[in-house]
């Protein structure tokens, strides 16, 4: 039943479409071959291993399940199809793991589809595997180029400036130090592990459904006698331009080989595996083989094979037996991840930095509670699970779990229990353990309420697929699932045995929830079960978002298509057990401008005016901002805080934040006629951004003007942006401005820090509100920038009259008015700066036969998508079309797809932008 019986995919929708839906876990118990970190010279036997394996979906609707499995894993396999080639969700896995530090190995599967069904040879094999692999490479090398460099301007931005501040001898001695911190930079780029390498032995070949796997140090030990080397300097030459010369009896190069040898790789590995295929197919018709038959072949390799599965009538079967008999699949795996990935001990001090971010603290820390935090953290960093050392774990989702699996309880088979899915780190976590939950707001400085909960730790479990096994302890470095969390964690939370622990930093996803319907029950009495199913919804998914509109409607945001329908199939089968009415998909938009554009609003009360200009802002700033908003968090926070960029925390993310901004910049100005200088420009001067603080629009400090046209009084706002930046000095708030006499010729007085506050704190609440809900269609707006100027109304009879007008009259308190004024004001603006409606687009990679292209082509054209580039496979009749395809178009597209083509097209969906 190996390779058939599909253990990990236990869910009935994953069986009937054959696809990875939900992450599932397993821990295996492994012996290697050879003794992990090379040789012993006392001669010592390898120890079993325990290998926890998290099997996780690589349909771009399921990434979240990456981004859960990545956070919890030292390192991960890529599987990658080798007729399919590098697909989009490949660069997307590839980014996710890299992002999570992780090292990972190479596995070419479906070898047997070059064989079969491209009917290639084996050196055409060779070369298409040793192209891909050069590709994947390049993708790897553009990840590390984009560390280095990144890591380069952060040194440079910081050390070379403190340097200069020491000024005298100081300076050159620190510059120095900065040339050696570069060049230990550039070495280390130079030696990363990032890269694949057969000879490394972390790439391996296999063909999963046959059952068969193999890397090349397997055909070293095999073939070094017989050769008369080393398998260690063999092992160099099973791969790449390396041939053996018959006459010679040597191993020589491309030179001496003049073209006229097969590379090794070919000769000692591909050729066999190409004859037994050849063998089994002809077998198959009745012809006779050309060489062996499959039985002589199986006695030549000395493989142990059972005489009737040799003569088996099923040709295929006889086939496998004899390759999984001499290439066995899980050895060769399992070997390739006890030498080439990490242990939690080793990895642990490479990730420490991305699981555990230095926290910005609100206040200081007594020097007891700062000498905790940091054991909490040190022991996270050396995997520390000596006794008295602090426990930390994660729990990155919640699992819904049915009653069955779950061995030893006795509730009933319908029941549906909720796990914590995580990871002990540090320590070791036992049954009726005292531990702390903390959400990502936890600051251990501030003990707000709600960010931390104390919790007895009832049950621990090892996961086996569907399978959960009771436990007493799990020590650091191994995955389990945790009962009783479901009152404690909506969807993922650090757990540490000290409350002076930093919580885990988030965790990336690759896109973002833009499908939506609405649900309603078919009864109206079902409600409650709804409003219940749809909370249990949102705390098994850690990627859905529920939500209530203003209209009453609940509403789901899924990744995709696919990733919606299960959403609402979990909802209705196994959280609610209602009928429910979905509504037709709806697909979140954003309300964007093309040209500047003015308006004004004046308060209720007539006294104050506001005049809001908008401006489209640079296409690249708002798509850093949506990209980095857990880094602007930090940033904008300890600028509130007033610390500026001292904060340790932060001062890596100002440089690395205004380097990718300003890389864009420059990868736009190759199509765009721009100046530099304009993102110091815009930052310099923003008084906030918004929506939710961090939204992709820019609000810049304003204007108080005395009267209409009249002179400048004083700003309106203060850069705090700018500040947190470091590209701005003028952080003073208005209780700091002495109050002066103020205008004589207006209604209220621009000098008062009481009206001051009052002005600009609800014009900032104003901007948030304009951003959230644009004027067309109430979606939220996407790169714009505005400013904002205020007046008071010109009263030349009152002249110097002590009411401010910032009371309570017959319209109102004061604060209402200002926030409906701005908003106002704002939103008018945008309909005077030429609006428009900006979709979100999927990048579409179609593979389809020349036979399909005109019905590819005319499906793309109803669904209104944009032609990128067409391509064909080299040595295939196989063509490649790249497009951008609306999301709000895009719903049933692959059904279409296939059915126009007569199943010749295939589509893969990534979100774009």
């Amino acid at each position: 039943l190996a390779g058939k019986l599909r253990f990990m995919d236990f869910l009935e929708d994953e069986q009937r479409r054959g696809i990875t839906m939900k992450s599932a876990a397993i821990s295996l118990l492994y012996t290697p071959l050879a003794l992990v970190g090379g040789e012993s010279e006392s001669g010592d036997k390898p120890e079993p291993l325990l290998i926890n394996l998290i099997d996780s979906p690589g349909h771009v609707d399921f990434c979240s399940e990456v981004s859960t499995a990545a956070r919890l894993s030292d390192g991960g396999l890529v599987v990658v199809d080798v007729v399919e080639g590098i697909c989009v969700q490949t660069h997307a896995v590839l980014r996710q793991a890299w992002e999570e530090r992780l090292q990972t190995c190479l596995v070419f599967n479906k070898l047997d589809r070059l064989i079969i069904e491209m009917g290639y040879s084996p050196l055409e094999a060779y070369e298409r595997m040793r192209n891909q692999l050069h590709e994947i490479n390049g993708v790897m090398s553009a990840f590390v180029s984009e560390k280095f460099i990144s890591q380069a301007d952060t040194l440079l931005a910081t050390s070379m400036s403190e340097a200069y501040q020491a000024g005298g001898d100081d300076a050159s001695g620190g510059v120095e130090d900065v040339d050696a911190e570069l060049e230990d930079i550039l070495t280390e780029a130079d030696h990363s592990d990032a890269t694949f390498s057969v000879e490394r032995g972390n790439v391996a070949f296999a063909c999963a459904a046959d059952g068969w796997a193999f890397r090349t140090d397997l055909f070293a030990e095999l073939y070094a006698s017989k050769l008369g080397c080393s398998s260690k300097a063999l092992r160099k030459g099973l791969w790449g331009d390396w041939f053996y010369h018959p006459k010679s009896k040597k191993i020589v190069g491309k030179k001496t080989a003049g073209g006229k040898l097969k590379p090794l790789f070919v000769q000692c590995i591909l050729d066999p595996i190409w004859k037994l295929y050849q063998a089994a197919e002809a077998e198959k018709y009745g012809y006779t083989p050309e060489g062996k038959d499959l039985a002589g072949m199986a006695a030549a390799l000395k493989v142990d094979v059972l005489e009737k599965d040799l003569k088996s009538t099923d040709r295929k079967y006889a086939l496998n037996a004899v390759l999984k008999a001499w290439l066995p699949l899980s050895p060769a795996i399992l070997e390739m991840v006890a030498h080439c990935l990490p242990s939690p001990v080793h990895s642990a001090p490479h990730r420490v930095f991305r699981l555990m971010p230095q926290p910005t603290l609100k206040a200081e820390l007594a020097p007891g509670d700062a000498a905790e935090l940091t054991a909490s953290r040190r022991a996270l960093a050396t995997c520390n699970t000596a006794a008295g050392s602090p426990t930390t774990a994660f729990v990155s989702k919640m699992l819904a779990v049915p009653a069955s699996s779950v061995h030893g309880t006795h509730s009933g088979n319908n029941a549906t229990l909720f796990m914590g899915f995580g990871r002990v780190y540090s320590g070791t976590l036992r049954e009726g353990d005292t531990m702390y939950v903390m959400n990502g707001a936890y600051d251990p400085s501030n003990l707000e309420e709600g960010t931390c909960q104390e919790v007895v730790i009832e049950e621990l479990y090892l996961m086996m697929g569907q399978g959960m096994f009771r436990v007493k302890e799990v020590p650091a470095g191994n995955i389990l699932a945790i009962g009783g969390l479901d009152k404690y964690v909506l969807k993922s939370a650090t757990l540490s045995s000290t409350r002076m622990c930093a919580p885990f930093g988030n965790m990336m996803f690759q896109v973002a929830p833009i499908v939506k319907v609405a649900v309603e029950p078919e009864t109206v009495s079902d409600m409650p079960a709804l409003v219940e199913g749809l909370r249990l919804l949102n705390r098994s998914d850690a990627f859905v978002e529920v939500s209530l509109m203003e209209t009453g409607e609940h509403v789901i945001a899924a990744a995709g298509e696919v990733h919606l329908e299960r959403c609402i199939s979990d909802l209705r089968e196994r959280f609610a057990r209602v009928e429910l009415k979905v509504s037709p998909p709806l697909v979140s938009f954003r309300e964007g401008i093309a040209s500047t554009g003015s308006a004004e609003a004046t308060t209720s009360n007539g006294l104050l005016t506001i005049k809001a200009t908008t401006s489209p802002l640079p296409f690249y700033i708002p798509r850093i901002i949506e990209e980095s908003a857990e880094s602007l968090k930090q940033i904008v926070s300890s600028a509130h805080n007033k610390r500026r960029i001292d904060d340790d925390a932060v001062v890596k993310l100002v440089p690395e934040l205004l380097g990718r901004l300003e890389s864009s910049r420059e990868a736009s100005s190759l199509d765009e006629a721009e100046t530099g200088g304009i993102i110091e420009e815009i930052l310099s001067a923003a008084w906030a951004l918004g929506p939710k603080q961090v939204g992709p629009n820019v609000m810049s400090v304003g204007k108080m003007l005395d009267g209409e046209g009249g002179d400048f009084v004083r700003p309106l706002g203060k850069a705090s942006v700018g500040f947190a930046f470091g590209l701005s000095s003028n952080m003073a708030h208005p209780g700091d401005l002495s109050a002066g006499e103020g205008s004589k010729n207006t209604l209220i007085n621009f000098y008062d820090p009481t009206v001051i506050g009052a002005i600009e704190g609800n014009a900032l609440t104003g901007f948030q509100m304009a951003t959230e809900r644009g004027p067309l269609c109430d979606e939220p707006l996407f790169g714009v920038k505005v400013t904002l100027e205020v007046y008071s109304k010109v009263d030349p009879v009152k002249g110097g009259d002590d009411d401010d007008g910032a009371g309570v009259d017959q319209y109102g308190p004061f604060s209402g008015q200002v926030i409906s004024a701005a908003r106002e004001a704002i939103r008018q603006s945008v309909l005077k700066a030429g609006p428009r409606l900006v979709e979100a687009m999927y990048l579409s990679v179609i593979t389809t036969t020349s036979e399909a292209l005109g019905g590819t082509y005319s499906v793309l054209g109803r669904r209104r998508a944009k032609i990128i580039s067409e391509t064909i496979r080299e040595g295939t009749g196989v063509f490649i079309i790249h497009s951008y395809l609306p999301v709000a178009t895009s719903f049933g597209f692959a059904d279409e797809l296939r059915q126009s083509s007569s199943g010749a097209s295939n589509a893969q969906l990534m979100l774009s932008h």
